[in-house]
């Protein structure tokens, strides 16, 4: 993104410390770590992101989150763009993955109510976008912008060079903030979709 101040973590960590002004965790799944949800953009970047990655992983797949924790300004200071990420944790967790779903935030625009599903794993991405659907989440499977079909993005950077990247809304991210309830129901839709493709 064009607003982002640094272009790469590694301009990032010459200004930032970790587990000040930010926090890494990467955790290993108990029964499918090749499953990895990540989101690259947690804490105060793009809202409840991290919180829905850490409950949609829970202890069956593996999880990589980034919280950012500064006073302000975190989409500024702390956004990496996914075609250059390149946190250490993050390109470690990516390696050994079958299965990458990233989660992202989006800034509304005039769209206030689709999750944007993007990443060249074509047949993941549409069995997730159906179950949201199914469940009363409407998604958008051709977004105009934040596709991720760029090899580099994070998503695309696991064993299958191939994953998905789901863009949330920052209403329904709000409304989620709102009602754990409704995150909850987001939530178990995720992990439906992830185990029921698995088989």
């Amino acid at each position: 993104m064009s607003d982002d101040r640094f272009a790469s973590y590694r301009e990032l960590a010459t200004v930032y410390m970790p587990g000040e002004h930010f926090d890494v965790s990467v955790r290993t799944g108990d029964t499918k770590p090749c499953v990895l949800v990540m989101a690259p953009h947690g804490g105060k970047i793009e809202i409840r992101t991290a919180e829905i990655a850490c409950a949609t992983a829970a202890h069956e797949y593996s999880c990589y989150l980034f919280k950012a924790k500064l006073p302000a300004n975190n989409r500024v200071e702390m956004h990496i763009a996914s075609e250059v990420y390149d946190v250490p944790e993050a390109l470690n967790a990516v390696k050994t993955a079958d299965l990458v779903i990233a989660l992202h935030g989006r800034r509304d625009g005039d769209d206030t109510k689709r999750i944007w599903m993007g990443g060249l794993d074509r047949n993941l991405s549409k069995h997730i976008g159906d179950m949201l659907q199914k469940w009363g989440f409407p998604v958008l499977f051709d977004p105009p912008n934040f596709k991720g079909i760029h090899p580099n993005n994070i998503c695309n950077r696991g064993a299958t060079k191939a994953g998905v990247q789901l863009e949330i809304p920052l209403s329904l991210r709000e409304e989620f903030r709102r009602s754990p309830q409704r995150e909850g129901t987001f939530v178990a839709c995720l992990r439906e979709a992830i185990a029921s493709y698995l088989g």
